[in-house]
């Protein structure tokens, strides 16, 4: 069976250097087991408010706070002090490799999410994502990768498919 997916809330200056793929792991003070591989999307928190995209949790990092430092300092995007205080009173600290990183072409809103899923919360730092959830989530990932396959190949107006290396040619 596959591990649920997670929805993590980020604030948005972390979640822009996801995105960007300047933050290569994701700190926590808890979280879900067996973690690798795990698919997680991203709900950007105020003044936001989107469910923005996602990543696939890569390797995952566990120990003190001051082993995590040493393994992940440079990858982090976070100063030292920031780090301590997010960590201050916690003995287990863990990281999260973000690999595969996606985002949503129109993210999704509170609102909308509200609307569409009427028991839609959002989480503290994070939680499973409900099937009703990942059913929706992953239509609109589909939908938008579908879009943009979509546009990159004209809509589908005046282009054929070729069997030979140059591609696409113009009807």
């Amino acid at each position: 069976m596959t591990a649920p997916p997670v929805l993590l809330s980020l604030h948005p200056r972390f979640a822009d250097l996801v995105f960007s793929k300047l933050k290569l792991v994701e700190l926590r003070r808890r979280f879900a087991q067996f973690a690798e591989n795990r698919e997680v999307f991203i709900y950007v928190t105020s003044p936001a408010r989107v469910l923005r995209g996602g990543f696939r949790v890569d390797q995952v990092w566990k120990g003190t706070p001051e082993d995590i430092w040493h393994e992940v300092a440079n990858i982090a995007c976070i100063r030292k002090p920031e780090f301590d205080d997010y960590y201050r009173g916690s003995n287990v600290a863990y990281a999260l490799g973000i690999a595969d990183v996606w985002e949503f072409d129109s993210p999704a809103s509170l609102a909308e999410l509200r609307k569409r899923l009427s028991s839609f919360t959002v989480p503290q730092s994070w939680r499973y994502v409900k099937a009703s959830e990942v059913k929706l989530f992953r239509q609109l990932r589909e939908k938008q990768s579908s879009a943009r396959m979509a546009n990159a190949c004209g809509n589908g107006k005046d282009y054929v498919a070729t069997d030979n290396v140059s591609g696409l040619l113009k009807m």
